[in-house]
């Protein structure tokens, strides 16, 4: 007969199954809420400056976290401060079946700040809980992302159909949601162990890591590639319907785009793990995404899953540049900074993309003026990365330390 698991066992299976659920709902309710969107348009009756803000809500909640995670965290604990994301993202999931512009706009802001908690503590508390698992975990959790995401924007539409309205049909996403929190309810701290950033002896400021060229070079990078992954997740299903494609058939090309990408990263970061090959990458992911949009603008419905397997190879530019993150800085507390800048900031800007090509869609009544403009940011993101990746471009940056 099998031995009963040790209670450190159970303890890391539990922390383990935590993980797992809460990657899968990161982007179920931000890529749920974008294949509905038309829907929602009519009920709850979204006007065209609301319909314009939903998309770019996730974005400013998680520029927030960025910059005030850290501090949560050391005051409630790492794992707390989980739980309390978790139960906002729920609170806010199930806030969404009042069929109204408040509760919606209300229900997303709580519920993507519940993710942007969890977002930026994730990598940390793999870290800490399973130190020599640190690469599998993350594949998996990233997967299991985009598993999430993929699986939010195949079945919005169906699943609003079956309970009856598109408001309830978001609602349905605080399920997996509530289960998430359930679990990790059982997580407790693990014993206390000496970190990198224990151990460091310094605290570097992020606006040190700003005045680099490494830290000005990474956070444009990070803030363009978000703003593209963002204005693709939160208008691809709207620009293909308005071109005469069903609702469903829309939000599938928008889950082919999640797709491509969970086996493309391994093989994008397997690729880039010799710094030689690195601009090659940048370069690689960045032509994709030109390409897509290229033809999103060209000819959106003649060839859709060319055009979304291409812009899902070019979402591969999120974890190339986190590799880059994690790979950066003369001491832990100087990637760490890196880390804060370039996502607090980066996503600050980034909220700009799906709220402008919103407005543009609308000041223009087509599709013509907003991708021409993704287009133009896209190109920049090839032209900062290949900058990024040139000879000498990640010298460690010797940040001046400060509070």
């Amino acid at each position: 007969m099998n031995a009963a698991p040790t209670a450190p066992v159970r303890s890391a299976l539990i922390a383990g199954a935590g993980i797992v659920l809460i990657a899968l709902n990161l982007r179920l309710g931000i890529s749920s809420a974008a294949a509905l969107l038309d829907e929602l348009r009519v009920d709850p009756g979204l006007g065209p400056p609301a319909a314009a803000l939903l998309p770019a809500l996730p974005t400013l909640a998680f520029a927030a976290a960025g910059a005030g995670t850290a501090t949560l965290a050391r005051r409630l604990g790492a794992e707390r401060t989980v739980l309390l994301a978790l139960a906002a993202l729920t609170a806010g999931l199930a806030v969404r079946a009042v069929p109204a512009t408040w509760a919606l706009l209300a229900g997303t802001v709580l519920g993507t700040s519940g993710l942007a908690l969890c977002n930026v503590l994730l990598p940390s508390l793999l870290r800490a809980r399973f130190p020599s698992r640190v690469a599998l975990l993350t594949g998996v959790y990233t997967t299991t992302m985009a598993l999430g995401s993929t699986l939010g924007a195949a079945t919005a539409v169906p699943v609003a159909h079956a309970v009856g309205s598109p408001s309830l049909g978001l609602a349905v996403w605080a399920l997996p949601a509530l289960a998430a929190t359930a679990v990790w309810s059982f997580v407790r701290p693990p014993e206390k162990r000496a970190t990198a950033s224990d151990t460091a002896g310094e605290r570097v400021s992020p606006l040190a890591m700003a005045r680099t060229r490494l830290g000005a070079l990474v956070t444009a990078y990070f803030a363009l590639q978000a703003l593209n992954c963002y204005a693709v997740i939160g208008w691809l299903p709207s620009l293909l319907s308005d071109h005469g494609m069903s609702g469903g058939a829309a939000g599938g090309m928008l889950a082919v785009t999640q797709a491509v990408g969970i086996p493309a990263t391994f093989a994008v970061l397997a690729f880039a793990r010799a710094p030689s090959r690195l601009r090659t990458a940048f370069t690689a992911i960045s032509a994709a995404m030109l390409a897509g949009f290229a033809g999103l603008l060209a000819a959106p419905v003649a060839l859709p899953l060319l055009w979304a397997v291409l812009v899902g190879l070019g979402l591969c530019s999120f974890p190339l540049v986190l590799a880059v993150i994690g790979d950066s800085g003369s001491t832990p507390a100087e990637t760490t900074a890196l880390s804060t800048l370039s996502q607090s900031l980066g996503y600050l800007v980034a909220a700009a993309g799906p709220f402008a090509v919103g407005l543009l869609h609308s000041a223009s009544g087509g599709w013509t003026v907003p991708m021409t403009a993704l287009l133009a940011t896209a190109a920049a993101q090839l032209a900062v990365g290949i900058a990024l990746s040139g000879p000498g471009s990640r010298k460690k940056p010797h940040a001046d330390g400060g509070a």
